[in-house]
């Protein structure tokens, strides 16, 4: 008769054998062998199988291999469910606030959203007015230190500057969004994207890196373009732009074209595109008004005080060193020409302070093109405009002067200045 083997008579050699008891090898005390899966660590053996020595196999607790996972402890599982109930809530309840909030939003009267932006608008604007006065002054007494008493005290004007105000301020917090803006990495990179052109255009007006490399090559091109320093195949000491017979002289229309045109600088006037201001509403007119000087005021070619005098004597040093840099031969004689230059157009032009150009209807003046040429005769202004507009403009088309007399006047120094 085939002998068994009962589990419950040999309990007490199991129970060592499971929790690294005495025995240190297989055998048990009765003489059969035990074959474990793995070590006798308490907690590699728990759950583990074993292979008795007359063949039959038992389930000491699990069926799991010696290379399984631990089984997770009570403790653990409830932490770990705990853990998912929560976040299973948070998620449910910002959903719900997020499509209340929505739902509020959309319900919300339109006049409602207004009101509040209009209040928030308010709200700023009463606290920049209430940060830049002086509450210390009485209004009665003095209404602009009252004003603008506490703007003053916290402003004072830059060096680089000859006056300083709220609006210079504007401008100069608008470029510094712009330059954040303009730095930005570009999103629309193709071809013909607007906003590729501008930030490639940005960027390499500030690649300082690139700007030294290239030197003062690039400005020489153009003053080469322009007929050099010495308007190269031009008569010497010439008395002026438009006498007849000159052999090879420079054509003065054309330089005007590069700079204004191709360049896009104010030489002599300054060329624009604005609304009418006596027709805004459904008018654009070509605009032309005093420009040309490279200081920031008239006053300051004058000398009419010490400042302006120190001014004028730094502006000097200035040209003739960039002269020399731009090869420029003899930058000092050249300099003190295009300053006497420059003065007589200073003589000319309308301080900006002047009461003349604080009123718009003083200044304007809308003629045609045909009363233009004979107001100012040394320029041929259809042609300039065509090339600049690529149009063909008719004579009879109207243009806005803002200067007459400045125009006038300049046409007369263009007719009586040297060709050099």
């Amino acid at each position: 008769m085939e002998k068994t083997y009962s589990l419950t008579a040999h309990y007490d050699e199991f129970q060592e054998v499971k929790y690294g008891g005495r025995y240190s090898s297989d055998i048990l005390s009765n003489g059969m062998t035990l074959s474990l899966g793995g070590s006798l660590d308490r907690h590699t053996t728990r759950g583990r199988g074993g292979t008795l020595s007359n063949g039959r196999n038992k389930d000491l607790g699990s069926t799991s291999s010696s290379g399984g996972l631990p089984r997770w402890s009570r403790r653990e599982i409830c932490l770990l469910s705990a853990l998912v109930f929560a976040a299973g809530m948070c998620v449910i309840l910002g959903s719900m606030l997020a499509l209340k909030y929505i739902s509020l939003d959309a319900q919300q009267d339109p006049q409602c959203r207004q009101d509040c932006q209009r209040k928030r608008s308010l709200l700023r604007a009463a606290r920049f007015v209430q940060s830049n006065i002086d509450p210390t002054i009485q209004p009665c007494q003095d209404f602009y230190s009252f004003a603008c008493g506490g703007w003053l005290r916290r402003h004072g004007i830059p060096e680089d500057k000859l006056s300083y105000g709220i609006i210079t301020a504007i401008g100069e917090h608008n470029e510094e969004k712009m330059e954040r803006l303009l730095l930005e990495p570009t999103r629309r990179q193709g071809v013909d994207s607007a906003e590729r052109k501008v930030k490639d255009f940005y960027r390499s007006c500030v690649n300082m890196k690139e700007i030294d490399k290239l030197g003062s090559d690039p400005m020489t091109e153009v003053i080469d373009s322009c007929g050099g320093w010495d308007m190269s195949g031009a008569p010497p000491k010439t008395p002026g732009w438009e006498r007849e017979g000159a052999p090879q002289r420079p054509d003065f229309n054309e330089l005007v074209y590069r700079t204004q045109g191709v360049y896009s600088t104010a030489v002599f006037f300054s060329l624009t595109v604005n609304v009418d201001d006596k027709n805004s509403s459904s008018r654009n007119a070509i605009r032309i008004d005093q420009e040309g000087l490279t200081l920031p005021d008239s006053s300051l070619y004058l000398g009419q005080d010490e400042d302006s005098v120190k001014i004028l004597a730094a502006y000097k040093a200035l040209m003739e060193r960039l002269l020399s840099m731009l090869g420029a031969h003899n930058a000092t004689q050249k300099s003190k020409e295009i300053i006497h230059l420059e003065t007589r157009l200073a003589n000319i032009t309308v301080s900006e302070y002047d009461d003349q150009r604080k009123d718009i209807s003083t200044m304007y003046n809308r003629i045609t093109l045909r009363q233009l040429q004979n107001i100012a005769p040394s320029l041929h202004w259809k042609r300039l405009l065509d090339r600049i507009f690529h149009d063909n403009l008719s004579e009879d088309e109207e243009i806005v002067v803002l200067a007459t007399d400045y125009i006038q006047k300049v046409s007369d120094i263009i007719k009586s200045t040297s060709q050099r």
